[in-house]
């Protein structure tokens, strides 16, 4: 199969190579975007970019530590227009 880049893939392991390796990053930054936007409840937005870039560049990229920096986060933490979801308790 010929991808879209003119990249050659033999089935779903080379396409999985292919993710892993040439597309790894887009594929993380993408997941991260998803993964935010999920758990935000709306879709992200240019201030979301500088924790996107964190949960990008966190080492090991295991999916429960990218939500844990998520549910973490004053996004995740603060409604918007309101206040923190502990009711501002530290």
């Amino acid at each position: 199969t010929t991808l879209p880049d003119g990249t050659a893939v033999d089935g779903l392991a080379g396409l999985r190579d292919y993710l892993a390796t040439r597309r790894r990053d887009d594929v993380l930054r993408q997941f991260a975007r998803k993964l935010l936007g999920y758990a935000l409840g709306r879709s992200v937005q240019l201030s979301d970019e500088p924790l996107i870039d964190t949960l990008v560049q966190s080492p090991g990229h295991r999916a429960a530590d990218l939500v844990e920096l998520v549910v973490r986060s004053p996004q995740f933490r603060t409604v918007r227009g309101g206040s923190s979801a502990d009711g501002g308790a530290p």
